[in-house]
């Protein structure tokens, strides 16, 4: 019983040091609002976002809390091909169509007065909407007990026109890539696991306001966007996890695991290249208990994320809720449902683990203004998975 409370200290001394920073009060763009700020993964969202405790299983681990790692199996598992596609309910069509007819029109138009014309009179007609697509995967990961490592992609794009005092789009692409390696160890039994991963990142990125000027001043309407800012950096993640275990059947049951992470510590900055931003360093505190009833296998889970960030309560909160039917056959391995509330929006989805592939799909909903509440995006998004 000695190593309990060994274990319980060493976790909340670095909950302690790490939970009181002083606070800052920032913008952030509408590409890097979410936590973590790379490589959301389906089954997280549609969990509300609520994955910092839960034991490591999948690629996710990797991204939310490299402690996690530490809970793969002794030997090594490929994946390969992991798109995840995510869109707004009309995104689609307006990033397809709308825009690009937009473009069209606007150059086609006789002289400066036409262009405003039409560039006005479609701004009056979408005013108040905003739009995002994204994809994102690993293009390989390799999973192991001690090491993991994954070569990544991702893309999310955002188009807004939330203005009504005046004809602006708001247009924000950010698309980065790169090598994330992370490792992890337990003591005392895995009573406590600490993990670290490092990321090697480029980043494209485009950040546009798109006014009348623009459309008058440029021979083309895609001559207003400038296609050429891109950087490289590196970024650095901590996590903990650890499991209390006390002498009573009730405790048992439930299984807890409290979780500590600190993700892109002291900002990832990109220093070679161009001005791409910086992704702000983001605080989680999380908990999660384990029940399972007859074949069924429950997970329920608790994050407070940017922790150190000066925003309302309900940005910070997330729950999820996922229920699994493990070895349901030799085809089909496993099935799952999942909920959650991430910063005050509904979420939910399934999961189908296939033999050879898996699928992973859900909706969730992501905020649009500046503030929270003011009015969601309800996103869409699916996945598919391969490997060995």
């Amino acid at each position: 019983m000695k190593k309990i409370p060994i274990a319980l200290v060493f976790f909340l001394t670095l909950s302690t040091l790490f939970l009181y920073q002083p606070q800052t009060a920032e913008a952030q763009s509408l590409t890097m609002r979410g936590s973590p700020r790379s490589m959301q993964g389906i089954r997280p969202l549609t969990m509300g976002g609520a994955f910092s405790a839960i034991d490591g299983s999948d690629e996710n681990a990797l991204f939310y809390n490299p402690a996690a790692i530490n809970d793969y199996e002794k030997k090594f598992h490929f994946q390969f091909l992991l798109p995840t596609v995510e869109f707004s309910y009309k995104a689609i069509p307006f990033f397809a169509d709308d825009l690009l007819d937009l473009a069209d029109d606007i150059d086609a138009a006789a002289d400066d007065a036409a262009k405003i014309n039409v560039f006005d009179a479609f701004a009056a007609a979408n005013t108040g909407r905003y739009e995002e697509v994204g994809i994102r995967g690993p293009i390989a990961i390799m999973m192991h007990k001690y090491i993991t490592a994954s070569i990544f992609y991702e893309n999310r794009s955002t188009m807004a026109l939330l203005n009504p005092a005046s004809s602006t789009i708001d247009l924000e692409a950010l698309s980065q890539g790169g090598v994330q390696v992370g490792s992890a160890y337990g003591f005392w039994d895995d009573q406590l696991q600490v993990g670290l991963a490092l990321k090697f990142l480029g980043r494209h990125l485009i950040d546009e306001r798109i006014t009348q000027r623009d459309v008058v001043v440029n021979n083309d309407f895609t001559d207003a966007i400038s296609f050429e800012e891109i950087g490289f950096g590196f970024g650095v993640d901590l996590g903990a996890q650890a499991k209390i275990p006390f002498k009573y059947k009730a405790w048992e049951y439930l299984d807890p695991t409290i979780a500590l992470t600190i993700q892109d510590v002291g900002d990832t900055r990109f220093f070679m290249g161009d001005d791409v931003g910086r992704t702000k360093e983001s605080i989680t505190l999380g908990w999660a208990v384990h029940p399972d009833y007859w074949k069924l296998k429950t997970q329920f889970a608790m994050d407070f994320r940017d922790l150190e960030h000066n925003t309302d309560f309900i940005t910070k909160f997330h729950l999820g809720y996922e229920v699994m039917w493990p070895e349901i056959g030799k085809f089909l391995r496993s099935a799952s449902i999942r909920a959650g509330l991430g910063q005050g929006y509904l979420s939910g989805g399934f999961g189908l683990d296939f033999k050879y592939f898996k699928l992973n799909a859900g909706t969730w909903g992501r905020e649009q203004g500046k503030r929270t509440r003011q009015r969601e995006s309800r996103m869409f998004g699916l996945q598919l998975a391969s490997g060995f």
